[in-house]
């Protein structure tokens, strides 16, 4: 392990790894891996370093400069830099990043692709999975014992391939979509039961924070919202249509006590459940 960069704290790491030479012409292969626990202050500004550098950012936010333009990034984004042509990027605010640079015969094919997909700052959809091979890389170059350059390659191509995927338009619709339908019908089967935004995140395989945003952006609603709007629709229909009593509706509905399904119902119609059954005729 060598020096960490400045504008990282004590927690960082970094370490380098040189894979032998037939490695380097049949794998891919990393240069070098780090977890970063940066300030605000982090920056790094280079004309070349002869690889591709992949950035996950686990907290936080920054920029990225690159051909004349600044990006941002923000949590959760993956950071792909071409690392052969001049570049500068660094956090705007206390982040966690997971890092490698690497090359390989094919690497300038596969980060072509996802330039020309989505550009240099990228989302997957799986990112327990990701974070996860991200972490065995980091695992494997760290332990100072030998690297399996095969093993080493295959996550490293694991991941470039998905993010070629995330990065097409096409799968990232029906992914989203297949998703989001996936977790509807969910609610929909289980809307009694207690369903908290990590269970839902967990189901979808995606963190809270990213599942939020991905649901929200497919229905225009949060899980949240989407839940307390189903659970009053299931009670508008029981008030409508049944002689059911306000607490017997108000537990086939989902909701966890009369008071606050009354509260939230009023919030929701402008009224009473009382009052709705009212002016829908049901006595």
């Amino acid at each position: 392990m060598r020096p960490i960069d400045a504008g990282c704290t004590e927690k960082s790491a970094v370490y380098f790894y040189t894979a032998s030479e037939t490695a380097k012409q049949t794998f891919f292969y990393p240069l070098c891996v780090g977890h970063y626990f940066c300030t605000k202050e982090y920056l790094v500004q280079r004309n070349n370093y002869n690889s591709f550098l992949l950035i996950y950012i686990k907290k936080g936010e920054g920029f990225l400069e690159v051909d004349g333009k600044k990006i941002n990034f923000r949590k959760e984004d993956v950071v792909l830099v071409d690392c052969y042509k001049p570049h500068i990027y660094g956090t705007t605010k206390d982040s966690e990043i997971l890092w490698f640079h690497f090359a390989g015969s094919s690497s300038r094919e596969y980060v072509n692709m996802i330039f020309h997909n989505s550009g240099p700052i990228c989302s997957v959809s799986d990112l327990i999975t990701f974070e996860k091979d991200l972490n065995r890389i980091l695992l494997m170059i760290s332990n100072g014992s030998a690297v399996n350059d095969a093993l080493c390659s295959y996550y490293i191509v694991k991941i470039l391939t998905d993010l070629v995927l995330c990065s097409s338009k096409t799968f990232k619709e029906d992914n989203t979509h297949s998703i989001t339908a996936d977790i509807i019908s969910y609610i929909n089967d289980n809307i009694c039961e207690q369903l908290s935004l990590q269970t839902l995140a967990d189901r979808a395989g995606l963190s809270p924070f990213y599942f939020t945003r991905l649901f929200k952006k497919e229905t225009g609603y949060t899980p949240h919202e989407y839940i307390i709007l189903s659970r009053t629709n299931i009670a508008k229909f029981y008030l409508k249509s049944t002689a059911y009593s306000i607490k017997e509706i108000c537990f086939s509905s989902g909701f966890s006590s009369e008071s606050s399904f009354c509260t939230t119902f009023r919030k929701m119609c402008g009224m009473t459940p009382s009052e709705y059954r009212e002016n829908n005729n049901i006595s």
